[in-house]
């Protein structure tokens, strides 16, 4: 699992994405910058459901990463 995650990782920090499988379902990691109304911007990192496009957003990768350390034990398969 840890080999996975850190994979995961790298990927994402190469490429600012990596896709990969939870349980056969497809999800994405990716960094997402926003410009604002103001000129300000949001650097965060999503992790996104591939089927139903909904995200959590997580200030860090490494926030990233251990939220899905704790929750998504069976990721098989990372796509890049």
């Amino acid at each position: 699992m840890k080999d996975r995650l850190k994979a995961i990782k790298n990927v994402a920090l190469n490429k600012t994405w990596v896709s990969f499988l939870h349980e056969n379902h497809p999800y994405s990691l990716l960094h997402w910058s926003i410009g604002g109304v103001q000129d300000e911007t949001k650097d965060v990192w999503l992790l996104q459901d591939e089927m139903s496009f909904e995200a959590q957003e997580f200030p860090t990768i490494d926030e990233a990463i251990q939220w899905m350390e704790k929750n998504m034990e069976n990721i098989s398969d990372v796509l890049g």
